[in-house]
C-alpha cells in the first residue's frame, strides 16, 4: 500500500476555460444506445436434458444448504465428488457454486469474497485443461447461486442481502471466452428462500438457453434490455462544486475532468496511487526525458531485472509524465483541476481524503485495474488486486460519503460485467458486475442518488489493452459521444445501472448468443438476431471449425412449411433450407478476418425426402457446419442436414445414417465487392453436356412430386422468349410471410426467386410430372455485396435457359441482381 504523507497540492484557477482536444472521430467507433436491464418472465423453453451420469462438484454456501443439493442431485443420478475443493481429484464435468449465502455488512463484509472467490478459481484451474479442450455443447455446466432477493436486485422488493454474489455472477457470463462449450447459469434467490434451492439447481442444471434466472412469487424470470432515453436535468452544477474522480489521473476519468472543469467552472480533484513529482521538476518530464528514462529501465535487464518489472515501472513512468503533461496543459487552459494520491483499497486513506474535501458535493468511482491474462496464467494475487480496486474501493467510499449531502454518486462500470468480458478478463468482469450490484444496495442506503455506467471499450483510451481485439467483441464508443453521455447522466441524477451497448462484433459464440433475450432495440439487431434464431441446439461445437447443431423446422411457427409439400407431405421449402444453412455457417467464420460476406453455394444435393415433415408436424434435422479454412482470400465452409431423432427418441433413432439421406453444399465468403468466379471442373462440363450423374434418379409420376401453393411463397408463370429463353415476374416474400413468430428474422436468400426457379426445372408433360431427386446444382452465386435478401415487397424478374442450367433474378426497380444460378437444368424425358 502506498502511505499518504502530505501528498501535494496542485491548484489551477478556478475560472472556465477550454476543454482540451480529446480524440477526433474513429473509424472503429459507432454509436452506442443508452439501455436499462428490465425484470421479464423467463418460460422455461427448450428440452431439458437430464442430469443422471454427471459428475458434479458442489461448493461454497452454507454447509447445510450445499449437503441438501448434493442429496438432491444424487436422487436425480448425478455422481456427486466428496467436498467443496478438487486438488488432485477427478475433474468434475458440472460445478455448482452456492458463493455467499450470508448477509452484506459494509462494516465487516467488503472482505469476506477473498476466500470463497480464491476457492472457486482454484476448482477452475483444475478443470481448465480438460474443460478447454472439450467439443460436447452439452456436457460442461458451471452454475452460481446469487442472493440479490429472486429479482437480480431489480425489483422493487428484493432485499439485495449478498451484493457480492455479482463476483460469480460476472466471472460465470466470463466462461465462454476460454471454455466455449461451458453452459453457465446464474440462478438468483432470497436469501430466506433457500429451502428451494436443491429443486432449482436440480432443474436449471438440464436446461439449455438464458444465463440469468431469478425466482420470486412462484414466477422465473430474467433481465431483458429495453433502451429507455436519459431524464431530464436534475442536478445543477456550478463553480462553488467540488467533484472527487477516484482513479481520474488519465484515460476517461481524466477526459471526464477537463469536461467538468471547462464547461462548468467547478474543482474537479483526481486521484491516483502515485506520488507526484515536485512542481520544479515539471519542465524536465519532456518526451525526450521520458524516453532516457524507459532506456534507463530497460538497462537493468542487464543486471537481472525480471522484463515483468520493468515493463511495470516503464507504466508508472509513462502514467506520471502523462499526468504532468495533464496538469500543465490544465493550468493553461485555467482549469480548476488538482491532484491527489490515494490509494482507494486502504479505508484509512479514503477516509483522511473525504475529510480534506469539505466542498465536496460529488464522487465518480472510476478507480480500476485490469490484468488480462488466461485462467491458468491468472494468480490469486492478480484476481484480488483487480477486484479490490473496484469492490473495496467502493465500500470504503460509500462509508466515507455516506454523511455528506452530495449531488450524485457515479460508479463506472463495464459491459464485462453484464455481457461477459474478453479473453483473460474472469476478475474484471467479475469486479464490474459486483460494482452494479453494490451500487443498488447502496442506494437504500444513502440519501443522493447512485448510479453505475456499464460502458464499451472507449476508443483507444482507458484500461484496454489490445483495442483491436477488444473490436471482435463490441464497436467501440467514440470518445465525444462517451463524454456527452456521462454528462447527461450526471445532471439527469440518474439512478442504477445505465448500460451503453454499441453493435456486437464477430466473436459471439452460441453460449453467449442463448444467454440473453435479443430484443430489436439492440444495436446490430438485423445482423445478430437471424444467425441466433438459427442457431439450434448446439451439440457439438469448435470456435472456427465445427458446429453441428439439431435445428427445428415447425409447422406452427412456419406456414411456409405446407404451402410447399413434397409426395403430399408439408415440407421446407429448399431457399429457407439454404437460409438455415448460410445462418449457421456464419457461427464458425472466424472473428479475426474482415468482414465477409456470402459469395456462393457451390455443389449443392438435395435429396427430396429429407425435407418432409413425416408426420405434419416439426422436422428435425442435424446440421453439421465445417469450416474447410481461407483460401484466395475467401473462407469455405461445408453443410451437411441429416434426420434428427425426435426429442423423446433414443440417440441415434434417427432414420438419417445413409449419406443418401444427406443434403449437402458448400459456402463461399468473401469480402464485399468481390466476386467470386466459378470455373468449371472437366467433370461439372461433362455432367453439363450430359444430364444427371448416375446415381441421381429423376422421378417419372402422374401427379407432382413438388406443390407450391402460392399461399406464402409467391409463385409464377413462366413463358418462353425466345427460342432458349424463358422468363418470368415474381413477388418478394418477407420475413412476416416466411415466419409466425414475434420477432421474424431477416433472410439473405432470395427464397422466392430460388423457389420459383426450382419449379422451372420440374416439368410437366401431359399427364407426367418429371422431378429431379436429389435435385443437385452446381453452381449459386450472389452479387458482391452480398444476398439483398428476402426482405420487402420488391418484383423481381428471373430469366433462365433450362437446356444449359443457366439462371438469374434481379429486381426490377434496381436492376441489383439477387442471384445466378449455374449446373440446375430442366430434366427431358
Amino acid at each position: 500500500m502506498t502511505a499518504l504523507t502530505d501528498p501535494p497540492v496542485v491548484t489551477g484557477a478556478p475560472r472556465p476555460g477550454p476543454a482540451s482536444a480529446v480524440t477526433g472521430p474513429d473509424p472503429m467507433t459507432r454509436p452506442v444506445r443508452r439501455m436499462l436491464w428490465r425484470l421479464t418472465p423467463a418460460p422455461a423453453d427448450g428440452s431439458a436434458h437430464g442430469i443422471a451420469g454427471r459428475r458434479v462438484l458442489v461448493l461454497g454456501g452454507a454447509p447445510a444448504d450445499a449437503e441438501r443439493v448434493r442429496d438432491e442431485l444424487r436422487a436425480r443420478g448425478a455422481t456427486v465428488l466428496a467436498g467443496d475443493t478438487v486438488e488432485a481429484g477427478p475433474v468434475p464435468d458440472t460445478v455448482v457454486d452456492l458463493t455467499l449465502a450470508e448477509r452484506f455488512a459494509a462494516a465487516t463484509g467488503s472482505g469476506r469474497w477473498r476466500t470463497a472467490l480464491k476457492r472457486t478459481f482454484d476448482v477452475l484451474r483444475h478443470c481448465y485443461a480438460e474443460w478447454s479442450r472439450e467439443t460436447s455443447a452439452q456436457r460442461l455446466t458451471y452454475l452460481a447461486v446469487t442472493y440479490q432477493g429472486g429479482g437480480m436486485g431489480h425489483h422493487p422488493d428484493d432485499d439485495l442481502a449478498q451484493p457480492l454474489g455479482g463476483l460469480w455472477a460476472g466471472l460465470a457470463k466470463t466462461l465462454h471466452r476460454e471454455l466455449p462449450n461451458c453452459r453457465v447459469r446464474v440462478i438468483d434467490v432470497a436469501l430466506d428462500a433457500r429451502a428451494a434451492l436443491p429443486r432449482l439447481v436440480g432443474d436449471e442444471l438440464g436446461r439449455p438457453g438464458l444465463s440469468e434466472i431469478g425466482y420470486r412469487d412462484g414466477a422465473r424470470w430474467t433481465l431483458t434490455p429495453a433502451a429507455v432515453p436519459a431524464g431530464p436535468p436534475a442536478v445543477r452544477f456550478g463553480p462553488d462544486d467540488t467533484v472527487l474522480i477516484s482513479g481520474g489521473s488519465r484515460g476517461i476519468g481524466m477526459a471526464l475532468a477537463r469536461r467538468l472543469c471547462a464547461e462548468f467552472g467547478l474543482r474537479v480533484v483526481v486521484t491516483g496511487r502515485g506520488r507526484l513529482p515536485a512542481e520544479d521538476t515539471w519542465d524536465d518530464h519532456t518526451a525526450e526525458r521520458l524516453a532516457e528514462r524507459r532506456t534507463e529501465l530497460w538497462s537493468a535487464h542487464r543486471q537481472g531485472r525480471g522484463v515483468a518489472d520493468i515493463r511495470r515501472d516503464i507504466e508508472r513512468a509513462e502514467a506520471t509524465w502523462e499526468l504532468v503533461g495533464q496538469l500543465r496543459s490544465a493550468r493553461e487552459e485555467g482549469l480548476h483541476l488538482d491532484y491527489r494520491q490515494c490509494d482507494f483499497t486502504d479505508a484509512a486513506q479514503v477516509e483522511a481524503l473525504v475529510a480534506g474535501l469539505p466542498g465536496l458535493t460529488a464522487v465518480v468511482h472510476n478507480a480500476g485495474i485490469d490484468r488480462p491474462a488466461r485462467l491458468p496464467k491468472k494468480s490469486d494475487e492478480d484476481v484480488v488486486a483487480v477486484v479490490a480496486t473496484k469492490v473495496d474501493s467502493f465500500v470504503h467510499l460509500v462509508r466515507a460519503v455516506r454523511s455528506r449531502p452530495l449531488k450524485v454518486l457515479c460508479t463506472v462500470g463495464s459491459l464485462t460485467g453484464r455481457l461477459g468480458g474478453m479473453v483473460g478478463q474472469f476478475d474484471y468482469a467479475a469486479a464490474n458486475e459486483c460494482l452494479a450490484r453494490l451500487g443498488r444496495w447502496a442506494e437504500r442506503h444513502l440519501s443522493f442518488p447512485v448510479m453505475t455506467l456499464a460502458w464499451p471499450t472507449w476508443a483507444r483510451l482507458g484500461l484496454i489493452s489490445n483495442f483491436e481485439a477488444s473490436l471482435r467483441y463490441m464497436a467501440a464508443l467514440d470518445v465525444s459521444e462517451g463524454l456527452d453521455h456521462w454528462r447527461a447522466e450526471l445532471l439527469a441524477g440518474s439512478r442504477g445501472e445505465i448500460t451503453f451497448v454499441g453493435p456486437l462484433g464477430r466473436a459471439l459464440d452460441p453460449v453467449q448468443a442463448t444467454g440473453y433475450p435479443v430484443p430489436t432495440c439492440l444495436p446490430g439487431y438485423a445482423e445478430t438476431y437471424p444467425k441466433v434464431f438459427h442457431l439450434g441446439e448446439p451439440e457439438v461445437f469448435q470456435p472456427h471449425v465445427r458446429l453441428c447443431s439439431v435445428v427445428t423446422f415447425d409447422p406452427g411457427t412456419s406456414p411456409a412449411i405446407g404451402d410447399f409439400t413434397v409426395h403430399g407431405t408439408p415440407a421446407v421449402p429448399l431457399g429457407m433450407l439454404l437460409e438455415n444453412a448460410v445462418r449457421g455457417a456464419e457461427w464458425v467464420t472466424p472473428a479475426d478476418l474482415p468482414d465477409l460476406v456470402l459469395h456462393a453455394v457451390e455443389n449443392l444435393r438435395v435429396p427430396w425426402s429429407t425435407l418432409r415433415c413425416s408426420d405434419g408436424g416439426p422436422l428435425r434435422l442435424r446440421r453439421d457446419v465445417r469450416a474447410l479454412g481461407s483460401a484466395d482470400g475467401r473462407w469455405r465452409v461445408d453443410v451437411t442436414f441429416r434426420p434428427a431423432a425426435p426429442p423423446e427418441a433414443p440417440d441415434g433413432a434417427a432414420g438419417g445414417a445413409h449419406d443418401r439421406d444427406a443434403v449437402r453444399l458448400r459456402l463461399v465468403f468473401g469480402a464485399p465487392g468481390s466476386a467470386v468466379q466459378h470455373a468449371a471442373t472437366p467433370a461439372e462440363r461433362h455432367r453439363a453436356g450430359h444430364g444427371t450423374d448416375a446415381a441421381d434418379a429423376t422421378l417419372l409420376t402422374d401427379t407432382p412430386v413438388l406443390r407450391w401453393q402460392g399461399l406464402v411463397v409467391p409463385v409464377t408463370r413462366w413463358s418462353s422468349e425466345g427460342r432458349h429463353r424463358v422468363v418470368a415476374e415474381v413477388g418478394g416474400c418477407t420475413a412476416s410471410d416466411l415466419w409466425v413468430v414475434p420477432q421474424p428474422p431477416d433472410c439473405l436468400v432470395p427464397v422466392a426467386a430460388v423457389e420459383n426457379i426450382v419449379r422451372a426445372v420440374t416439368e410437366r408433360a401431359p399427364g407426367l410430372s418429371v422431378t429431379p431427386d436429389p435435385l443437385t446444382v452446381r453452381h449459386l452465386s450472389f452479387p458482391p455485396s452480398g444476398p439483398p435478401g428476402a426482405s420487402g415487397p420488391q418484383r423481381i424478374r428471373l430469366e433462365g435457359d433450362p437446356a444449359l442450367g443457366v439462371w438469374s433474378a434481379r429486381h426490377e426497380d434496381t436492376g441489383q441482381t439477387v442471384v445466378r444460378i449455374r449446373g440446375l437444368m430442366a430434366n427431358r424425358i
